[in-house]
């Protein structure tokens, strides 16, 4: 029975002193045979996320997830689970096919025209029918149709950038609940042990107090903070659920609870030092994704200035039909037509000048938005930089303490074998507290290297981590 499962046994168990104990000790041998259950078998390498593109494999599809499930499991799920991976791509879709469509616009035009008509001429009514074949082509507009294109492309490259962002985004998203599922069981471990360790002094103070050693109200005190532990510990069992429930959740499978969950291997990120902050701020305002495709919405709307600066201009353009123009082609119409014709705005009741007034208006505004991002990103990533620095104190400080509830215990069991009073049971809270805090100074420090390469621009890959 895993970890998750040895939640139930504790509420039976509340009336039963000496059997809670014998249960507290299964639950923790347990917890930690499958905490410390670490790297998993070599997995085959999961397809690409060009690959998931192509051929789109639906999680939902699936019956389980996979048992026991790994980090790398997560990580590597089909990205098309998210829906926010999803929106984004619709949205890469669009507006590619809004260029494809200015482009075809602008191709030539090749039509079979046809009517059956009547008219009247010279005081009497006369067939106009007419069947032939109609090609056309704009030949120049000073620069209009071509920079509305390439704005168009850009906007579409910019999605294609958002959507690379927010696949990387999904992936952290991942990790972060995959770590909360095992941190939540490690603070239900804690939890567990120190109600439990309150169990047993409350139980052991209320023979006292039909005695008449302890007053009511120490007496009250001692069930009070039992009660508090208690609910601290349901607390943190609510938690397992919760966890559990959102990663779940957010690979697509609401109804399939993960159980099992395989310690993942992260020892390789203690190889890696951290270069100067401003590397990685260099990086980021160099690669960042977010910060590319607002570059390219900026190169978007200065080509729609470009654009809507030509529509003022004339243009020009040829067509030709050929076949049965009228019913008296002979006569008059004929057989054939060619026309090479010009188009020349002269007045348009300052229609032009507010178009104008609002492309530069957006252009701005791209250049405000880039800017502020650019600045947002300095910030993202200093804040991350210091975490990380940080973070080297807290291990040492984790490692220190560690050490004293490693030493408290045997002290603590040594007195409890020579019989002598001592508080075993909180000593052993305070080796599982450690642990809990190993264990997320750990998984916050991974979290903050993937962001920092996220920020910089690079994907998550699991293998700096090992």
């Amino acid at each position: 029975m895993g970890f998750y499962q040895n939640i139930l046994a504790a509420d039976y168990l509340k009336l039963k002193p000496s059997l809670f104990c014998l249960a507290m000790s299964v639950g923790m041998t347990t917890s930690v045979m499958a905490a410390e259950a670490t790297t998993p078998p070599p997995q085959a390498p999961a397809a690409s996320s060009q690959q998931a593109d192509a051929k789109p494999v639906s999680v939902q599809s699936q019956t389980t997830l996979p048992e026991p499930l790994t980090l790398e499991s997560v990580v590597e799920l089909p990205h098309s689970v998210s829906p926010q991976v999803l929106l984004s791509k619709a949205k890469q879709q669009e507006a590619f096919a809004k260029y494809q469509q200015q482009k075809a616009d602008d191709g030539v035009e090749l039509d079979l025209m046809g009517r059956l008509g009547w008219r009247e001429y010279a005081d009497h009514t006369e067939d106009n029918h007419l069947l032939a074949l109609h090609v056309g082509k704009q030949l120049y507009d000073f620069g209009k149709t071509e920079a509305a294109q390439a704005s168009q492309l850009n906007l579409s490259d910019a999605e294609s950038e958002l959507l690379q962002d927010q696949s990387i985004q999904f992936q952290l998203r991942l990790m972060q609940s995959f770590f909360n599922v095992i941190l939540a069981d490690y603070q239900y471990r804690v939890d567990n042990e120190d109600m439990a360790t309150v169990y047993v002094t409350m139980d052991k103070a209320r023979d006292r107090h039909e005695l008449g050693q302890i007053s009511d109200v120490e007496f009250s005190r001692l069930e009070a903070n039992y009660e508090k532990s208690y609910v601290k510990r349901m607390k943190a069992e609510f938690d397992q659920r919760q966890t559990r429930t959102s990663l779940a959740n957010l690979v697509g499978q609401p109804q399939n609870l993960p159980d099992k969950l395989t310690f993942p291997d992260l020892k390789g990120l203690l190889k890696r030092s951290l270069k100067p902050l401003e590397e990685y701020q260099k990086e980021a305002l160099e690669n960042n994704l977010q910060l590319k495709s607002m570059q390219l919405k900026l190169k978007a709307a200065n080509y729609q200035l470009e654009s809507q600066d030509a529509d003022d201009k004339p243009s020009f353009r040829v067509d030709a039909w050929g076949g049965k123009l009228s019913t008296y082609e002979y006569k008059r119409e004929g057989r054939w037509r060619f026309d090479l014709s010009m188009d020349y705005p002269l007045y348009d009741s300052g229609s032009q000048s507010a178009k104008m007034s609002e492309a530069r208006a957006k252009v701005q505004q791209a250049q405000a938005e880039l800017k502020a991002m650019e600045q947002s990103l300095r910030d993202q990533v200093a804040e991350v930089y210091f975490k990380l620095q940080l973070n080297k104190a807290q291990r040492k400080q984790n490692a220190a303490f560690s050490n004293y509830a490693d030493l408290y215990l045997d002290y603590s069991r040594g007195l409890y074998e020579n019989e002598a009073k001592t508080d075993l049971g909180d000593s052993m809270v305070r080796l599982s507290e450690a642990s809990y805090q190993n264990i997320m100074t750990t998984f916050q420090y991974t979290l903050d290297w993937a962001k920092l390469d996220y920020l910089t621009g690079k994907p998550v890959d699991l293998d700096k981590y090992r």
